[in-house]
């Protein structure tokens, strides 16, 4: 890289003489002027379109040194040229601007990729490694770097010996053939692993801790010599972790022999395992700051107890960012143990010699080229000259994360200009924050009679010009029977404060099925023994899910115009973050049925049929969040809190009061590196919600609640309920919803596994709804439940909030388990043993 620079410079220094120019001019002539146009002679597969949207900024601009050197820079730096030749050209007669030309030789174009000599790994594995692909400009440095890639591939599959060379092929003028000639000699399979020395633990125990494994019907066996070395310290640590301390691998002997099929090892750690020792209590030196009494209840492990080395690190950790957290980094915290062989017991003298506290200098972002510094700024809860606070870094990782506008953040601290001040340097890598989606897709309704495949036209940017603020649009639409269209903005800091300001607004359009009341027209619909026509009783309504068959639903259009209007307040607590948030929503709503044929037996719905009529709302909520990513997030807790109130005008269809409460948290049960990539991690996941819908005050509470049956509360099988998809229909006043999953990442922030038990329910009839009803009987029971459990696949990106489940239902009635038959493996006779496929959504909030 240094060559290269040194060698630019040398060009640079040659060419600025710009000989080639119009006989015309004498001297430097274009210096100080305008530069009008910059072109390109020479170009094969290089669109110019590409390199006009790197110049453009460049025209205009007053030609100097410094302009040129820059604009040559950026040339090279985009290693797609050989050679570059540039030139300068009047772009007049009299010449008052110039045009800069460059003369390039290109690259070639890598039109094949050949591996040679390669037997024990196939070609497409080794194309997943490598960075270059056809049609790719010919990188020597692409090339090294996956010369590299591909011998750690093949160490990784137990060929530690395998090499590596590459040819070029010209082909043509503009083409080359890659060749990685691979010479692959033995594999290495590990046929045995065996201990001497252990006997404390026995050998099957012991392998159970190694990464490397024996061959097997399910284990290739490889050998790595980056895993024996990680195994010898995974042992030691085991054996320290229970209270032999001076145990440590002494040795590890390979004996290979050779077959047909390669070479195989057979392992053998050799073990000194020493004495088991307990824990005999820490004692503190030279601490003034915090007193030995508070540094005590810091250390968890108990005198008497066999020393786990593992605990001892952490509780010794924990008094050191004691330390940190109040901004005393520059301590020195010394460790001096004491072991006394004659009773097997360890001690510590923890020596701490105390400084001043550290404060930050300055805070220097780096890697931001479209989020402006201000956006990362005010998500950082330091400024300079602010005690350096540990909690306060991780808090502000957490929210830049959090803001999906960087895959990679890290943070580091260096010395500042004095002893006691220190700059907190943060680099960040940007991805992509806006995208355009079109296609076909699954709308996310939980509605069965809506058709679930639309077609989506869809455009979001998370942070429209680096400002950090939201702007999208969407158009969404079945054909069938629903079409929407939105658009909106999020202003996510007004005034220099955490105050979000947003609008948005939307049009829908939705072809829906309601239950009718045409026989049972003496009805009004909202008695609680009334019952809709295909049925004869209440009894025989409730009991066949509150759905006749579909003769007896009739259809309606519905139109809904809406503008709304939120904002929202943020503080950060030592809780969580503390959010406020309102709005308003002003709208009309048009539904359109032929009265003189269908009379709905929602009493909601036939008010004011056919006439367009305001649909107004406004909410409350707050919340308490201490999660580490919202998204998918492995620690922490989410609480929540929403009031709706629906129908502000005494002329509106309905008048309601919504409640929505949910509390969620987040345990990571376990978290056991498996690679240096990839751990396997387990993450238990507890939800609990609870929703009423209840009159608004002032209203007369003796009749029912105005609110159309598409408002009311439901288990829909997609969002609540997983696979419950039939109890749709079952519209009710409150809404339990409670679930636990356990989480296990595959592929980190794209996909998990999760195993999950569903419980949720719904009351329809008005009244104390956990308690005794109008009629004496109890509301809210058991039976009300509906479960499921299974598990799938759940995609874990925000943008695709999709899961794919295979679930059991079942419900309790007169206090038995009543199984559901499944579509999967379904027996009528034997209904335990069907599950179903289920589709569901995620929502983030």
């Amino acid at each position: 890289m240094k060559f290269r620079v040194f060698a630019f410079l040398l060009f640079i220094q040659a060419v600025l003489g710009f000989s080639q120019q119009d006989s015309r001019t004498e001297g430097e002539w274009y210096q100080g002027k305008p530069i009008r146009e910059i072109v390109f002679s020479g170009l094969r597969n290089i669109s110019p379109s590409e390199l006009e949207a790197l110049m453009n900024p460049y025209k205009g601009r007053i030609f100097d040194d410094n302009v040129f050197w820059e604009i040559q820079g950026k040339l090279y730096a985009l290693e797609y040229f050989e050679r570059i030749e540039p030139s300068t050209h009047p772009a007049d007669a009299s010449a008052s601007a110039v045009i800069i030309q460059f003369n390039v030789v290109e690259r070639p174009i890598i039109s094949r990729i050949i591996f040679s000599g390669n037997s024990g790994i196939r070609r497409a594995e080794l194309l997943e490694v490598v960075s270059i692909k056809v049609s790719d400009i010919y990188n020597q440095a692409k090339i090294r770097v996956d010369v590299d890639a591909i011998i750690n591939k093949y160490i990784e599959k137990g060929y530690p010996n395998a090499t590596v060379t590459v040819t070029e092929n010209r082909t043509g003028e503009s083409n080359v053939t890659v060749i990685f000639n691979i010479t692959e000699r033995d594999k290495i399979t590990i046929s045995r692993i065996e201990f001497l020395g252990n006997t404390r633990f026995t050998g099957n125990v012991l392998r159970g801790q190694l990464s490397l494994k024996a061959k097997t019907l399910i284990n290739d066996g490889a050998f790595q010599e980056s895993k024996l070395l990680a195994d010898r310290e995974t042992i030691t640590r085991y054996y320290n972790d229970r209270g032999y301390i001076d145990a440590f691998v002494r040795d590890v002997t390979r004996t290979f022999t050779t077959d047909e099929k390669g070479t195989n090892l057979v392992l053998t750690f050799m073990i000194e395992e020493g004495s088991e020792f307990r824990f005999g209590g820490i004692t503190f030196e030279g601490n003034t700051i915090f007193s030995t009494e508070q540094l005590q209840r810091l250390i968890t492990s108990k005198v008497g107890d066999i020393v786990n080395h593992t605990r001892l690190e952490m509780d010794m950790q924990r008094v050191a960012d004691l330390y940190f957290e109040n901004g005393y980094i520059f301590n020195t915290i010394m460790r001096t143990p004491d072991k006394n062989y004659q009773t097997n017991e360890l001690t510590y003298k923890i020596t701490i010699q105390e400084q001043g506290r550290a404060y930050i200098e300055n805070i220097i972002i780096i890697g931001n080229e479209k989020t402006k510094l201000e956006v990362i700024l005010r998500e950082i809860p330091l400024e300079p000259g602010d005690v350096f606070s540990k909690t306060k870094i991780m808090e502000a990782m957490r929210n830049l994360y959090n803001l999906q506008y960087f895959s990679v953040i890290i943070p580091e601290t260096l010395q500042g200009s004095a002893e006691n001040l220190m700059d907190l340097i943060i680099t960040v890598e940007e991805q992509m924050t806006s995208d355009i989606q079109f296609g076909i897709t699954f709308s996310g309704t939980a509605d069965p009679d809506v058709w679930p495949i639309s077609g989506v036209l869809k455009w979001k940017d998370r942070n429209i010009g680096g400002s950090g603020n939201e702007l999208g649009a969407e158009l969404n639409s079945s054909i069938v029977d629903t079409s929407t269209f939105a658009v909106n903005y999020l202003h996510r800091w007004a005034f220099g404060l955490p105050l979000s300001l947003g609008v948005d607004f939307s049009a829908n359009y939705a072809k829906r099925l309601t239950l009718m009341a045409n026989q049972n027209h003496f009805f009004n619909g909202d008695e609680p023994f009334a019952f809709p026509d295909g049925f004869h009783s209440f009894d025989e309504y409730k009991n066949n899910n509150y759905t006749p068959t579909r003769e007896y639903l009739m259809s309606y259009e519905q139109w809904y115009i809406s503008l709304g209007l939120s904002t929202g307040y943020r503080w950060s607590t030592f809780l969580g973050n503390l959010s406020v948030n309102g709005g308003l929503r002003l709208g009309v709503i048009k539904n359109i049925y032929d009265d003189e044929l269908f009379r709905p037996f929602d009493p909601a719905l036939r008010a004011e049929n056919n006439k367009l009529t305001p649909k107004n709302s406004y909410w409350f909520a707050a919340s308490l969040d201490q999660r580490d990513i919202f998204y998918d997030p492995s620690t922490g807790y989410y609480l929540y809190q929403r009031m709706g109130f629906y129908g502000i005008f005494p002329n509106e269809r309905e008048h309601y009061i919504r409640s929505d409460t949910k509390a969620e948290v987040f345990f990571t049960l376990f978290n056991l590196p498996v690679t240096e990539d990839w751990a396997f991690k387990g993450v238990l996941a507890l939800h609990a919600g609870l929703s009423f819908v209840f009159k608004q005050p002032g209203r007369d509470q003796n009749s029912p609640i105005p609110v159309e049956e598409t408002n009311r509360l439901s288990v829909d099988g997609m969002f609540i309920g997983r696979g419950w998809s039939r109890e749709y229909r079952n519209k009710g006043l409150v809404l339990l919803d409670s679930w636990i999953e356990l989480r296990i990442p595959i592929i980190h922030g794209i996909l998990s596994f999760d195993l999950f038990f569903d419980m949720a329910g719904v009351e329809t009839k008005p009244g104390f709804y956990f308690g005794i009803n109008d009629e004496g009987n109890s509301n809210f029971t058991i039976e009300n439940m509906r479960f499921s459990y299974g598990g799938g696949i759940r995609f874990t990106m925000p943008q695709f909030p999709i899961r794919l489940s295979l679930a059991k239902l079942f419900k309790v009635v007169d206090g038995r388990i009543d199984w559901q038959s499944g579509a999967i493996f379904g027996d009528p006779s034997r209904p335990e043993l069907g599950m179903d496929i289920v589709m569901s959504f995620v929502l983030s909030y």
